[in-house]
């Protein structure tokens, strides 16, 4: 890792990480860690300077294919869109593609190989893990991680300046999201052309072609907020999938032991990896995965605005239009803000504006010797870890399979990848 140290490079104003090492916050992550993950966070210095580095950093590959697909005049010229070719590249592989885009061509070419370090047995002890944790790992990821992650500003620019918080936008965004994560955790969904690779490298051209179109934006600033979509935030989002769910089912009963925890970060490695961000910074065990949690909590801002407060109001609201009867839907709206209370610190919560849940409060609490226990069952015997993984992959099935009912959200069919 190259980087200096904290001392000859200051960190960009948006990186509080240092200015809250000494602080009351500082002590209660480090404790709420120490509780629930079994490690002491002490991130080295030189992945905290990597990391304030990686504000100005991005994906020029990925760069280099949104340019070649969607900015160049050439293929308008031919009479072919830059969707229809990378459909091709995705559906048929690097081989299908030509000399009219090389850098397309590279970045499929470099997603169809796979790293060294990949190890097919870590992905799919991942996915059994994650299956066990059924919907509960959902609740985590919504509730906890994205609905806390508002409360940074500086995260939700993007969002903003693109104008995806108004309208039906929030119940789309919030599909498709589940939709990505459904793909990549299926046993055998990252390799090439299946819809958990596709969606990655879909992913990966999106966000270079927004970051791209906000470059141009007269407001945006980057000394401020740093480059948008940046390996950065790219990377505490991707540590938002593995560790904070992870922390998140911790809070409601299960476990992961180190080599479930070992396991979940690999493969989150490799969605990294496939979507162009800079995997070598990111965790690999229990510590460094705790060290990681404890960098993007003192290192984020809790500064929310107004857009900020507008994604943590949609985001309730938007389980008032999953499929059902509105006393279904009621019951769906007042269930993950039982969730969102029970996962989410109180400050943070305050900050963002987020109603307390008083008729369902009490059951992450009720729940939680009921899923220890289970837990213990699974790991001591195989045909209820067996059933328990298929039972709780059904859940999240339904959950992906009941938002996308009559909406074209998902990653793999999507037609547009800009509004």
């Amino acid at each position: 890792m190259n980087a200096t140290s904290s001392a000859s490079r200051p960190h960009p104003r948006r990186f509080t990480y240092l200015s809250q090492l000494h602080s009351w916050r500082a002590r209660k992550t480090a404790a709420g860690l120490r509780l629930l993950l079994g490690k002491r966070p002490a991130p080295p210095p030189e992945l905290t300077d990597a990391m304030a580095a990686a504000y100005q950093r991005a994906d020029d590959l990925g760069d280099q294919v949104a340019a070649e697909l969607f900015v160049s005049p050439t293929l308008k010229e031919q009479g072919v869109t830059g969707y229809q070719l990378l459909q091709l590249g995705l559906e048929q592989g690097s081989e299908a593609l030509d000399e009219r885009t090389p850098a397309l061509k590279a970045m499929l070419l470099q997603a169809e190989t796979a790293p060294a370090w990949l190890d097919e047995q870590q992905l799919m002890h991942a996915c059994a893990v994650i299956h066990r944790w059924g919907r509960f790992a959902m609740y985590a990821l919504g509730d906890f991680a994205l609905l806390g992650g508002y409360a940074n500003s500086d995260i939700t620019k993007p969002l903003a300046f693109t104008g995806a918080l108004s309208g039906n936008s929030s119940f789309d965004r919030v599909s498709e999201t589940t939709s990505f994560w459904f793909d990549v955790t299926e046993p055998g969904g990252l390799r090439p052309g299946a819809d958990g690779f596709r969606a990655a490298v879909k992913v990966r051209v999106m966000h270079a072609l927004v970051r791209q179109r906000l470059l141009q934006h007269p407001q945006w600033d980057s000394d401020e907020w740093g480059l948008p979509i940046n390996q950065a935030d790219a990377l505490a989002t991707n540590v938002a999938f593995s560790m904070f769910m992870i922390t998140g089912v911790s809070m409601l009963g299960w476990r992961a032991d180190d080599r479930d925890c070992a396991a979940v970060l690999h493969l989150w490695r490799y969605v990294a990896w496939l979507m162009g961000d800079d995997e070598s910074l990111l965790p690999q065990n229990r510590q460094q995965g705790v060290d990681w949690l404890y960098m993007v909590a003192l290192g984020n801002r809790i500064n929310p605005d107004a857009d900020s407060l507008e994604l943590a109001r949609s985001y309730l609201d938007n389980f008032l239009q999953v499929p059902g009867n509105r006393l279904y839907q009621a019951f769906v709206y007042w269930l993950h803000r039982a969730y969102a209370n029970w996962f989410i610190p109180a400050d943070v919560r305050r900050a963002l504006k987020i109603p307390p849940a008083p008729l369902l409060s009490w059951l992450p609490l009720l729940q939680f010797p009921v899923l220890r226990l289970a837990d213990v069952a699974a790991r001591r015997i195989p045909v209820f870890d067996r059933w328990l993984q298929s039972y709780g992959r059904r859940g999240q099935r339904y959950i992906v399979s009941s938002r996308l009912q009559g909406r074209d959200v998902s990653f793999t069919d999507k037609k547009t990848l800009v509004r």
